[in-house]
């Protein structure tokens, strides 16, 4: 079959001619914009939302397109609807699947101390939840613990640790994934900090994590000890460059509950503890715990130090420095 192909743009009308010979079919002064929404939309609703996005800016037909429901259906995630009746700032009205997918791509804030919100680069739901939601011993006595918003951070309050020899926190979390593998990390930073160093006899930090009441991982780390092995690069929904850390614990996978739902029920339990060693600690600041969809293809990277963030802005990453105890 042979034919000739024009450039197809709003100003001037595409020629599609094919041989005769090969096909009756020959079509003559017919454009992009002639073709039904339903059409442009099912192309579309086969890209990513930043090509659909780029698409849109280039002809009023796109644009016009871009924004049918059918287009967006297919991009929100499964179990979105509970999420939406669970917000903290109340039930909304959404006049477009679209609205509903720009609102959960900002951070949802539910009950608990939680956000939710759909990672444009990782393509997946993101979960964290805040340090007041955590169990922290001795967290209330200003002796030892202070409670205060740091820039960076999405909570209203980050814990900063003021001194003690006996470091212990814990939590967890109950809620819908949709199906798939993530990654649990830890958000942390430092000021003025000692006693996390292999130096001077300090004891590594004892992380773990439990999946469904099944203890699934277990590492001692010196957090301040060189750079760590880490898995790849994680890209951060906030705007400010700040010195967090999000140090990686582990990965769990979630699996479907009811048949065909594509999504399944998720029961965490980690902890950030060291009490053996009796050493005063002093200066770390915890923001809470983050959940992200684990990246596919990506192997350990040994000293993975990508810095910058924002969730539009790609794959960027945290700079991370702790080293796992030997």
């Amino acid at each position: 079959m042979g034919g000739v192909l024009k450039p197809m743009c709003t100003s001037a009308s595409s020629e599609l001619k094919f041989d005769p010979a090969a096909c009756d079919l020959q079509l003559d002064g017919t454009g992009f914009e002639d073709l039904p929404e339903s059409c442009i939309a099912l192309v579309l609703s086969f890209l990513s939302p930043k090509d659909i996005a780029m698409s849109a800016c280039t002809n009023r037909a796109l644009r016009d397109a871009s924004l049918s429901d059918f287009v967006w259906q297919p991009k929100l995630p499964k179990g979105y609807t509970e999420v939406l009746a669970k917000a903290k700032d109340g039930a909304r009205a959404f006049d477009s699947k679209k609205q509903i997918f720009d609102y959960l791509c900002s951070k949802v804030p539910l009950h608990g101390h939680e956000f939710y919100w759909l990672s444009r680069s990782l393509a997946g739901v993101c979960r964290s939840q805040g340090a007041e939601a955590l169990d922290v011993v001795w967290g209330s006595d200003k002796r030892y613990w202070h409670w205060r918003k740091r820039r960076g951070s999405s909570y209203d309050k980050s814990a900063y640790l003021q001194q003690v020899c006996w470091l212990s926190v814990k939590g967890s979390m109950e809620c819908f994934l949709p199906v798939g593998t993530y990654t649990f990390s830890w958000r942390l930073a430092f000021q003025d900090d000692y006693g996390f160093t292999r130096r001077g006899g300090d004891w590594p930090i004892e992380f773990t994590m439990s999946v469904n009441d099944h203890e699934t991982v277990q590492r001692k780390i010196f957090l301040r000890d060189g750079q760590s092995s880490s898995e790849g690069e994680h890209s951060s929904d906030d705007e400010d460059h700040t010195d967090w850390n999000e140090l990686y614990v582990g990965d769990f996978t979630v699996d479907e509950g009811e048949k065909d739902s594509g999504i399944g029920r998720v029961k965490l339990q980690y902890s950030l503890v060291e009490i053996k060693g009796g050493h005063w600690k002093s200066g770390l600041w915890l923001d809470g715990v983050v959940i992200m969809p684990k990246q596919q293809g990506m192997d350990w990277l040994r000293h993975a130090i990508a810095t910058g963030n924002g969730i539009e802005q790609g794959m960027d990453g945290w700079r991370r420095d702790y080293i796992e105890a030997e």
